[in-house]
């Protein structure tokens, strides 16, 4: 009897396959949902490292500044060239400029400037902005802190030409010690990692999921394949392994992408050290092969409800709802790892994959409870599914 079972359960395994592989628009859209996430991260770290360029002035294009008097404090002038500011020369008319947007920003430095910074005197320069223009911003702040750090060392230099210490001026100096390893300051970039790889599981079968059941109950397919030999058990689980195939498929093409992208993107200009290794990936996988299960299961308990495909699909789209609340709550809170996490279907994985892309250690235990969950949770899912293939308002209505 155990072996018949298998057999039908084989049989209908390698239908289901046929058809999913036939199906070439679900296919298309079950693969590029990996290609799509990776794109968004490796688009997101580029352009954090585009604005980090930009606020501390190593762009690929040097920051403009457009300045009035400049031959009135050279000084100043010199110093924002030092540290990467083209200083352009601009006419009397700075600030009406600026204001009718000719010129995004500019430096007024007055006439009395000269005199006043020879006799030690506090010269009031002005920089002309519009603060509505985001942006400027960044821009704006690397010009004020060079600014800052310019009027810093001269009232050092003038205290000391009045054999006063320049220490007295500032009673306190503040210094900073970030405990936080390069791997874990890596967090803050690769945050939305761990989303996407269990959004990935969420959604990628959800297609032929929904075309496996709700599809043929819509076609009136499924009216004749009840009427084979083959028991509900066999026809719900052989749809099920199908999807869970899929699932990994387009889960590992994901992670070989990551692989790649690890090669080429430069963390190193954020000042960050991520070693990812072909282990930790693996590592990844195995531990989302548990959650796949319980998200495949889940998927086709609510697509058998559904009366249409369209239904069905909508009726799913609502999963990723599910994942979302633990991934606010460790997103929210980074620090956050108890180890009841575990027992907690993605909360647990939430935590293993974050860790796991921060160079963290592998430990069995997390992965044992894992999978200590998801086969009863999904066993009870698939057997309630079975269920209502038994019933006349499911496969008739």
């Amino acid at each position: 009897m155990i072996i018949g079972f298998f057999k039908t359960l084989g049989i209908v395994f390698k239908k289901e396959w046929r058809d999913a592989l036939r199906d070439k628009r679900s296919l298309r859209m079950a693969f590029l949902t990996p290609i799509y996430f990776v794109a968004v991260f490796v688009a997101s770290v580029f352009f954090i490292i585009h604005l980090q360029n930009e606020a501390t002035g190593r762009g690929s294009e040097p920051i403009q500044l457009s300045v009035l008097g400049a031959e009135h404090l050279p000084a100043l002038i010199d110093w924002l060239q030092e540290q990467g500011v083209k200083v352009n020369s601009v006419g009397d008319d700075a600030y009406a400029q600026v204001e009718q947007k000719k010129l995004e920003y500019a430096l007024i430095i007055p006439k009395e400037a000269e005199q006043q910074f020879a006799t030690g005197e506090t010269v009031a320069a002005w920089l002309v902005y519009d603060a509505s223009n985001n942006k400027i911003l960044t821009s704006i702040g690397f010009i004020k802190q060079q600014i800052w750090s310019w009027n810093s060392r001269m009232g050092s230099l003038r205290l000391l030409s009045r054999g006063i210490a320049p220490a007295i001026a500032s009673p306190i100096a503040l210094r900073e010690m970030n405990v936080a390893s390069d791997q874990k300051m890596g967090f803050f970039v690769m945050a939305s990692l761990p989303m996407f790889l269990i959004l990935s599981v969420f959604i990628a079968s959800v297609g032929f999921t929904a075309d496996m059941t709700a599809g043929e109950r819509e076609r009136r397919s499924l009216e004749s394949l009840l009427i084979t030999p083959a028991s509900s058990e066999a026809i719900i689980i052989g749809k099920w392994l199908t999807c869970l195939v899929l699932t990994f498929v387009v889960l590992l093409v994901e992670l070989v992408l990551l692989a790649i992208a690890f090669a080429f993107i430069p963390f190193n200009q954020l000042g960050l050290r991520v070693d990812v290794s072909i282990m930790d990936l693996l590592g990844i996988f195995f531990a989302l092969t548990s959650l796949a299960v319980i998200a495949v299961s889940l998927q086709q308990m609510i697509a058998i409800f559904a009366r249409s495909f369209k239904d069905a699909q909508t009726y799913m789209s609502l999963i990723i709802f599910i994942p979302m609340l633990p991934m606010v709550y460790t997103m929210m809170n980074p620090g956050a790892n108890e180890p009841w996490f575990a027992w907690v279907p993605v909360l647990g994985h939430q935590v293993v994959v974050k860790d796991l892309l921060l160079g963290g250690t592998f430990h069995v235990l997390p992965f044992l409870q894992f999978w200590v969950v998801a086969i009863p949770v999904a066993i009870s899912l698939l057997i309630f599914t079975a269920k209502q293939l038994r019933k006349a308002r499911i496969v008739y209505h």
